[in-house]
């Protein structure tokens, strides 16, 4: 079901959740702050040369991988700060492409699902190409390496829910409330297909309301982008900043603990803090439906 939403505005300050473009694939409502005023714009202003060179998405998908490589390189050596400071150079230029290779794919028009799993999968490489190597380094890296897959796993997880509920915000945005099925994908992808697909089954209750009151939309987006956009705090960026300091304080494991323990919490404490949120705009809604079928009644006993 859709739902006409207006025409946002022209402007070059911030804009308001009504104010946001809506159609673009990332809402400045809800964005990551260190995207929309550092990545991206650096991104934007790559576009035009990839388009006249006629590079593909996946080609800039492969490059930022090599900076993943190259930084991993550089963090082996992570008790050498130049190096640390070298990676996480390397680090944010991978961001960079990986900021470039959608816009690219929908410029270009060459968007496509299995390039959707490349960039994903490219995503995740890069920090395994980071991370490894500084697991291998240590004098203890079998105990290292196990704390660095488990780590991993808790990233994989949190990411995917971090994704998808972002893609689900973006989605009823523009008046869809019902989750395309995906097209099929390489066995490569299994894993994240799955773990998307129990992910968003929390998110059928919310979409339901939407379509039956498309009246609550206003107040969905209002209510829930501050927690979408606090949500920033499990995306990619901030990993690769506390990667660095972790390195260069001495202790990389600290950036593993940070990443299982804390953000796991984050995570668990923010997804009660939205699911809350939601369910507060649908008992609202049907709040009112209930007062106002209410109001009719009384309204018709009076008259009769």
């Amino acid at each position: 079901m859709r739902t006409a939403l207006a025409k946002p505005k022209p402007s070059c300050q911030p804009r308001t959740v009504h104010e946001t473009r809506t159609d673009s694939a990332r809402p400045d409502a809800i964005e990551d702050p260190s995207n929309l005023w550092l990545i991206h714009p650096i991104s934007w202003r790559l576009l035009p040369v990839a388009l006249k060179l006629n590079i593909h998405p996946n080609t800039v998908s492969l490059t930022g991988l090599a900076c993943g490589a190259l930084a991993g390189w550089c963090y082996w050596h992570w008790r050498e700060p130049g190096l640390v400071l070298a990676g996480f150079a390397l680090m944010f230029a991978w961001h960079v492409f990986d900021g470039l290779d959608g816009k690219l794919a929908r410029a270009s028009g060459k968007a496509t699902a299995f390039g959707r799993v490349i960039d994903g999968v490219c995503d995740y490489l890069a920090f395994i190409l980071v991370l490894v190597p500084i697991a291998l380094s240590l004098a203890d890296w079998q105990s290292a390496l196990v704390l660095a897959l488990a780590s991993g796993a808790a990233h994989a997880l949190q990411s995917v829910w971090y994704e998808t509920e972002r893609d689900a915000w973006k989605r009823r945005a523009t008046g869809v409330f019902v989750t395309a099925p995906r097209p099929p994908m390489p066995a490569i992808a299994a894993p994240y297909t799955l773990a998307e697909t129990l992910i968003t089954r929390g998110q059928v209750r919310m979409d339901k309301a939407l379509a039956d009151q498309p009246a609550l939309l206003p107040a969905y987006l209002e209510a829930t982008a501050p927690i979408l956009r606090r949500l920033s705090i499990l995306s990619a960026n901030n990993r690769t900043l506390v990667i660095a300091l972790a390195c260069l304080a001495g202790n990389p494991k600290l950036y593993w603990y940070w990443e299982l323990i804390g953000l796991s919490l984050v995570a668990f404490g923010m997804a009660l803090w939205l699911r809350r949120c939601e369910m507060s705009v649908v008992d609202t809604g049907e709040s009112g439906v209930s007062g106002a079928g209410a109001a009719l009644v009384n309204k018709g006993a009076q008259e009769g």
